[in-house]
């Protein structure tokens, strides 16, 4: 059973009167009343008055262990308040190293827009929903690992992150991985993208105001690099494809123009349409020739000297005259001597090389068109980088904010210790034998 508890009777001293003295006056009477009537006053109030709560109640007598909860509330008061404070309180007041900040903030502003972009529909709005696209990729890139690799490249990010002098919590062992010196950039990098007007705000914390300078600058060298390669990445492609139709086709005009050149030789004709229009003229002025070799020789037949000299000379002529335009007439259309094949024939057979060799420089020059025009859109930037507050060097230090710092490490613990100690005076009050 548990002991009764019983509240502290305070001991009260009245001076009564002496017998000897025999009765009271009544002044003192009302003296001595008044002075009992303050002692009780006191008596009670000091029995009402709490003790302290550390001792272990409100005005009641002392438990057994009190000294023992006394001690393991001082105890854990040292422990949970008293040593954060000075843990916290030395490391960031005294030891935690400098940091510096430098901010830029920039925005990707589309080019013109080519006659293509123009001719087709809703360019204005795939532009936009692209270039949005892009702000979104680029900030995702600042915080990758191909961002890490690349600093640690150009500016040695490890060297920079665990420079001499810089406290043991807040550097970085340059023998660690790539994966680990990605988690501690994301650390020291804060890139975000404004949805409502696409401004990406950078800002880089470095130990030196100089290193976080070269790393913000390089931080914009690399993704105006970024930009330029998504803004003509495809058209690079394009340009490769138009390259490989340009060679294509110049490949099939060589050939083309070294059947024609065979063909020519095979046939023995440059131009068969020229040739037939010469051996054309050739007989007319033959038919012509004979025309008046024949009057002349009417003229003789009917004179008494058809058989003179004159008259047979005309009939041979006649008869060469003939020969020669059946000859001629036969090489631009009929057969011809030796197996030859007649003039329309060579044309024909030159007229499908000739076919070839037009569709084949036709071809040519479309794809030399299609070249011309790839490479002047990829030589026209589309997208450009607007810096407009460009890295400057830090003069004072932003990072780290001690007071801030010290609060989020003392309050809890001094929070989390009241608590504790208010859980540990319930459970003594219910629990207390």
């Amino acid at each position: 059973m548990p002991e009764a508890v019983h509240a502290q009777q305070p001991e009260i001293t009245v001076a009564l009167a002496d017998p000897k003295r025999g009765p009271l006056s009544p002044q003192d009477a009302s003296f001595k009343a008044k002075s009992i009537s303050r002692a009780l006053r006191r008596a009670a109030n000091k029995s009402r008055a709490p003790t302290s709560v550390i001792a272990g109640g409100g005005g009641f007598q002392a438990r057994r262990g009190d000294r023992a909860f006394r001690l393991g509330v001082l105890a854990s008061f040292a422990a949970f308040v008293i040593a954060p404070f000075l843990v916290a309180s030395i490391y960031w007041g005294l030891i935690a190293s400098k940091q510096y900040v430098t901010e830029t903030k920039f925005a990707l502003r589309a080019g013109e827009a080519s006659s293509l972009d123009l001719l087709s529909g809703g360019a204005m709005g795939s532009q936009a929903s692209q270039q949005m696209q892009d702000a979104q990729v680029l900030v995702n890139f600042i915080r990758s690992r191909s961002m890490v690799e690349a600093l640690d490249r150009k500016v040695g990010l490890r060297a920079m992150f665990s420079r001499s002098g810089v406290d043991y919590f807040s550097s970085f062992d340059p023998e660690d991985s790539v994966e680990e010196l990605e988690k501690y950039w994301k650390r020291r990098v804060d890139a975000s993208l404004d949805m409502m007007s696409g401004i990406i705000s950078v800002s880089v914390r470095a130990f030196t105001p100089r290193d976080s300078l070269a790393i913000a600058q390089n931080v914009t060298d690399l993704s105006e690099r970024l930009v330029n390669e998504l803004s003509t990445r495809s058209r690079r492609d394009a340009l490769a494809q138009a390259r490989t139709e340009l060679t294509r086709a110049e490949e099939q005009l060589k050939n083309a123009t070294g059947s024609m050149r065979d063909a020519r030789n095979t046939e023995g004709v440059l131009d068969a349409p020229a040739a037939a229009e010469a051996i054309n003229k050739l007989v007319t002025t033959l038919r012509l020739e004979l025309a008046a070799t024949q009057e002349d020789l009417a003229l003789h037949s009917d004179s008494a000297t058809s058989d003179s000299p004159q008259a047979r000379l005309l009939t041979a002529r006649v008869q060469s005259l003939k020969s020669q335009i059946d000859e001629y007439s036969t090489q631009i259309a009929g057969g011809g001597e030796r197996g030859q094949g007649s003039l329309a024939q060579r044309a024909g057979v030159l007229s499908m090389h000739q076919i070839e060799l037009d569709l084949a420089r036709q071809r040519y020059a479309l794809a030399a068109s299609m070249f011309e025009n790839a490479r002047v859109d990829l030589e026209t930037q589309r997208a450009y980088l607007v810096s407009f507050l460009r890295p400057t060097l830090a003069e004072k230090s932003l990072y780290p904010r001690r007071w801030i710092e010290w609060a989020i490490i003392v309050a809890p613990a001094t929070i989390g210790w009241l608590a504790l100690v208010a859980v540990a005076f319930l459970v003594r009050d219910h629990m207390a034998k």
